[in-house]
């Protein structure tokens, strides 16, 4: 990835030029009024994708939409924007403009420009949009509007379907093509094992694989990083370390994929590689908290493995009267249980910090996290837990020092990753 490229895609005032690009920009159909930086998705070496919140001034008034930018790669052929679908079509409403209008390709830096919903790793995003193309496809709901819940460009879009059948909703994740599949089926098979447990997850109601669209049932509860937010207690953090415990203990033989310290280490020497070029002030700190994980990794494969969700933090879980819920299984995994403990721990010391409180005074609410889920869990390793957390806390340090309004964070970040080890 080149540097000065990616550095773009950071600034504003860089992209708000290079979006006047897209033709209906260009031929004054509409006005760019404002910009802003919304939320990036990174796989350092591989994918750089950056979304934006634009105003946008039109005859019929301001429109406030999205905006993609995505880095193209040199070794690949950029994909094609249009859905398999819409070939020879105009798009459906709320798709908006027309491929052809809304999308375009610079070559400095080499970027593919695109208003949501286009999006060419996301072809199917603009039909998914379509409530009553869904409801025809599905057959077994009707479905009245839809909205997006979230939107991580290039990686996945999450829909929320109003019913008209029946009070409530369904939920839809639009994935790339071929991810949704293996997905759809691993999620299946977590949830049947799961009736009797402390936890509620989302119920497959269908995949579609002409909308790469998998449809789930909600999960009844309030966000815990509300809870965090408003009355953070150590019963809390019980409850969910008894959920986790019990999510842990599921069957695994279904679920192929492996993952352990040695993956999650590599994971974190891409993220302190492209982190430490971009901003040489952190590259220090960084190749220093990076050598004390490589001192202290803990080897593969010396216990049973467990059935882990390897992204498991905050917004990933609902609190409800009886149960806990837990969302996004998009990575579940065969794995160490410690992984998903101490990657919660790190997100309890990063909302600390964002919240402008001391790194410390999150180990409260850590420590009752651990000391719950080994009273579940007696054989879990306390030294693991560590270094997963110092792991998760060296790759958030990177992810955030990406975010102009989080940079400074990482410092701290840093400190807490090699303070973890101890």
């Amino acid at each position: 990835m080149n540097l000065e490229h990616i550095r773009v895609l950071l600034d504003a005032d860089a992209m708000r030029d290079l979006l006047g690009a897209i033709p209906l920009l260009a031929d004054g159909t509409a006005g760019l009024s404002a910009l802003s930086l919304d939320r990036l998705w990174v796989k350092p070496g591989r994918h750089f994708h950056a979304s934006y919140r634009v105003t946008l001034a039109t005859e019929a008034g301001p429109c406030e939409m999205r905006a993609s930018a995505a880095l193209l790669r040199a070794d690949r052929e950029p994909a094609d924007f249009r859905p398999r679908a819409l070939r020879g079509t105009r798009p459906p409403r709320p798709a908006g403009w027309d491929v052809d209008r809304a999308t375009a390709r610079v070559d400095s830096p080499p970027l593919q420009l695109a208003l949501f919903p286009w999006d060419a790793r996301l072809p199917t995003l603009p039909l998914a949009l379509d409530p009553a193309r869904v409801e025809a496809t599905l057959g077994s709901v009707r479905l009245r509007s839809c909205s997006v819940a979230g939107y991580w460009p290039g990686v996945r879009c999450q829909l929320r379907y109003e019913r008209r059948d029946a009070p409530g909703a369904v939920y839809g994740k639009v994935f790339p093509d071929g991810a949704g599949g293996a997905i759809a089926l691993a999620q299946e098979a977590v949830t049947r094992h799961a009736a009797e447990t402390p936890f509620a997850m989302p119920r497959v109601r269908a995949y579609l694989p002409q909308l790469n669209l998998l449809l789930t049932d909600p999960v009844e509860g309030e966000p815990l990083l509300d809870l965090l937010r408003t009355a953070p207690t150590g019963e809390l953090m019980a409850r969910v370390a008894t959920a986790l415990a019990a999510f842990h203990a599921l069957p695994r033989d279904t679920i192929e994929r492996r993952f352990g310290p040695a993956d999650d280490l590599a994971v974190v020497r891409s993220w302190v590689g492209l982190i430490g070029a971009l901003f040489p002030r952190l590259a220090s700190p960084l190749e220093s908290a990076l050598a004390a994980l490589e001192r202290h990794v803990p080897p593969d494969g010396t216990a049973t493995p467990a059935l882990v969700h390897r992204d498991f933090y905050d917004k990933q879980v609902l609190v409800g009267p009886s149960r806990i819920g837990l969302l996004d299984l998009d990575t579940v995994c065969q794995g160490d249980g410690e992984i998903d403990v101490g990657n919660f721990s790190a997100h309890l010391v990063l909302r600390a910090v964002q919240g402008g409180a001391g790194a410390e005074t999150a180990e409260p609410l850590a420590e009752a996290l651990v000391a719950a889920y080994r009273a579940e869990r007696p054989t879990a390793d306390p030294h693991r837990i560590g270094w997963y957390r110092g792991a998760a806390l060296l790759r958030l340090a990177c992810v955030y020092a990406l975010r102009p309004w989080w940079h400074a964070l990482a410092p701290v970040l840093l400190d807490g990753s090699r303070q973890s080890l101890n």
